[in-house]
């Protein structure tokens, strides 16, 4: 392997194998040209990614995920072998996933590759750049589902 997936789970279950992160993970780097790094999954609820929103992006509700990047802040200009930590919410997954009529492991698959191509630099503040994340993450999710 050329970079991992460290994954942490707040009593809940992962809905995908490691495989299939890794899988997802390999293919937005090898998309994007980026240096393979290594990655940090917190599974978590709702109550905890409120908590984290709250505090970072001053957003008093919880989210789906967020991403931070080793590449900012503090961080900014250290050599890392780390790309990055990603928080996901089962709680949101499975609303979402439910609420959109799709499997919680698709949904699952949809936030972690967003999360990641934040890490890569990806932003979706402008209408071109929501447009271009949300092309990257189906070519992506499409790719590695219609191999599996």
């Amino acid at each position: 392997m050329d970079f991992e997936v460290y994954v942490k789970e707040e009593n809940r279950s992962l809905p995908v194998s490691i495989d299939t992160l890794y899988t997802l993970a390999q293919k937005a780097f090898q998309l994007t040209g980026k240096e393979k790094r290594d990655i940090s999954l917190l599974v978590c609820d709702d109550e905890f990614i409120h908590t984290l929103n709250s505090r970072y992006r001053k957003r008093d509700a919880p989210t789906d995920v967020l991403s931070f990047s080793m590449d900012e802040g503090v961080w900014q200009g250290v050599q890392n072998r780390i790309l990055g930590d990603i928080v996901i919410s089962i709680d949101s997954t499975q609303r979402q996933a439910e609420e959109l009529g799709e499997s919680i492991e698709k949904e699952f698959c949809i936030l972690f590759t967003h999360g990641l191509l934040h890490l890569l630099g990806f932003d979706h503040d402008e209408w071109e750049g929501e447009c271009m994340m949300e092309r990257t993450t189906t070519e992506i999710i499409s790719e590695v589902t219609d191999s599996t």
